[in-house]
């Protein structure tokens, strides 16, 4: 690299993911905590071993140096393809530096008047996530299935938000996920949760249909796409099947596997009633009915409910009253709902056109353009007391057993 350059390691909370820092003390890069750090040889495009490390390589280069781009290519051919190389250059580097460095093989190109900040958002953007571990071998995860009283009532938004939520992020700017959540997209006619998530139509469920095999644990794996979130989705084909084309055991070997390798699998259901809905019901843990107070709506729940209910009498079955903020006190047609349902409304999700639009146009979930929107914290609520409802179930079974 240049002359004045020197190199930092600092391992962090990750030893298994150094982060290669030039010039830390004359940055915002200095807020690396002191214990943290080891003073390197100059690298004079040689790939040192802390190089080869999983984890964010960050390092000082000058564009304008043929040494520093000659070290960074080097860099580049030695770590791999995938390694995420991040350059720290002059704050006054001009864009044809910038664009140097990144055909030389660095991944991203930041000034050296980063704050820390700004430090730890690039970190945290490409440091590779540590997966989430996977549910115990003797237990399958839940199922939570989202059912709508009639089109267009919002259960797609209700079935990817909730399924976002579920992940349980935490950490620095919320971004680990806890939990393994899957999002199913049974709808293999209508389905739109691909849209929503801004994914490419997925042709399993169309091949499941045509084939009519039973779909195994490497089938489903390679049919899930992980978003960068964690999330696990499966969207709808974009070629057209009668709903009744799938069958029973196929939908069962598709829950069923999900089950072993997710904590949550949540289910968006179609509209239409086919008789493989069955298979997906009998692993239901939660039943979540959006609907709205209209009397056409509430109506078509009614029947709906009985509907599934009949066939499954220990279905749990929640209401979901979706465009409308939970009132200090129930109205009267609120209340004569209530009765006509015969169950309490538990969850109210507010009207929120403008967040909701904005997260659609954007194909992510709310949390990742209106995270402080009266929905996006409404849905996170509900998740979190759907989660502990299944937990302290999942519990008393348990103690039950022995």
């Amino acid at each position: 690299m240049t002359e004045h350059a020197r190199n930092t390691v600092a391992e962090g909370h990750d030893p298994g993911a150094p982060l290669v820092l030039g010039q830390a003390s004359r940055t915002g890069l200095a807020a690396v905590p002191p214990a943290w750090q080891e003073a390197l040889p100059e690298m004079r495009g040689t790939v040192q071993e802390p190089f080869r490390m999983d984890g964010v390589l960050i390092f000082r280069a000058e564009g304008g140096d043929e040494r520093d781009l000659e070290a960074v290519a080097k860099l580049r051919r030695e770590a791999g393809e995938k390694q995420p190389l991040i350059a720290v250059t002059s704050a006054d580097a001009s864009l044809s530096d910038v664009r140097r460095l990144t055909r030389a093989g660095a991944s991203e190109v930041v000034p050296d008047t980063v704050t820390s900040e700004e430090f730890h958002e690039i970190c945290q953007k490409w440091r590779p996530e540590t997966p989430a571990a996977a549910p115990e071998a003797d237990r399958m995860g839940s199922v939570i299935v989202v059912g709508k009283s009639r089109g267009g009532v919002g259960s797609t938004t209700v079935a990817v938000n909730l399924a976002d939520e579920l992940l349980g992020r935490s950490g620095t700017f919320r971004k680990s996920a806890q939990k393994r959540v899957a999002l199913v997209d049974l709808d293999i006619q209508l389905g739109d949760i691909g849209s929503f998530l801004d994914l490419d139509p997925n042709e399993a469920l169309y091949e499941l249909a045509v084939n009519g095999k039973e779909p195994d644990a490497t089938f489903v794996a390679q049919a899930m796409t992980r978003l960068p979130s964690g999330l696990s989705v499966l969207t709808a084909p974009a070629h057209f099947a009668p709903l009744d084309a799938l069958k029973p055991a196929q939908i069962a070997g598709l829950i069923d596997a999900l089950r072993k390798t997710h904590d949550y699998v949540v289910v968006d259901l179609p509209g239409g009633l086919v008789d493989w809905i069955d298979a997906v019901l009998e692993r239901a843990d939660r039943f979540l009915m959006v609907t709205d107070c209209a009397v056409p709506s509430i109506r078509q729940a009614r029947r709906l409910i009985d509907f599934f209910s009949d066939s499954h009498l220990g279905l749990k079955i929640e209401i979901v009253v979706n465009h409308e903020a939970k009132p200090m006190l129930l109205r009267r047609h609120h209340a004569a709902a209530e009765k006509v349902l015969e169950r309490e409304f538990r969850h109210w999700l507010p009207d929120d056109p403008s967040a909701a639009r904005a997260a659609l146009d954007r194909g992510v979930p709310l949390s990742g353009i209106a995270a402080r929107s009266r929905l996006s914290k409404t849905i996170a609520r509900m998740a979190r007391g759907l989660a502990d409802a299944l937990a302290s179930r999942e519990a008393a079974a348990r103690t039950a057993a022995h």
